[in-house]
């Protein structure tokens, strides 16, 4: 097992439990936040076992995924074609000068949801592709 591939995963994992809490108090901008969060670090951590070194230090989820492409690493058309919704999250959901106002007011329950199910998606993908790959997780 991979100690570092699935200390990455379970971090990732408690980002989503965060997101699907801050969904039941009405927090949706704390969700999509962590939402992204989530994938980012599904991806970091599909980098110890693609690309066997360490993640670079970047947060953006479509540029992470680009690295891992060029590995030969791919996500379903479907997944993939929906990562860049989350990389607005990153800066948006954090800072007044990024959302242009409060970040509470920057996504709504519907975006919220919308990036809930990416992560989620995300994670169930890679966790499969991992048991097949490298019996990592």
């Amino acid at each position: 097992m991979n100690r570092r591939f699935t200390l990455w995963i379970k971090a990732a994992e408690e980002d989503i439990y965060d997101a699907k809490e801050a969904i039941r108090r009405g927090r949706w901008f704390r969700a999509a936040f962590y939402s992204q969060q989530a994938v980012e670090k599904i991806l970091k951590a599909l980098f110890f076992i693609v690309k066997r070194e360490n993640p670079p230090y970047i947060h953006t989820v479509t540029e992470l995924y680009r690295i891992l492409k060029e590995a030969d690493f791919n996500l379903p058309s479907e997944l993939e074609n929906q990562l860049y919704v989350l990389n607005k999250y990153y800066t948006i959901t954090r800072y007044p000068d990024a959302a242009n106002g409060l970040p509470s007011e920057a996504v709504d329950k519907i975006e919220a949801e919308r990036a809930l199910k990416i992560a989620e998606e995300v994670l169930e993908y890679v966790k499969e592709y991992s048991r097949k790959s490298c019996q990592c997780y």
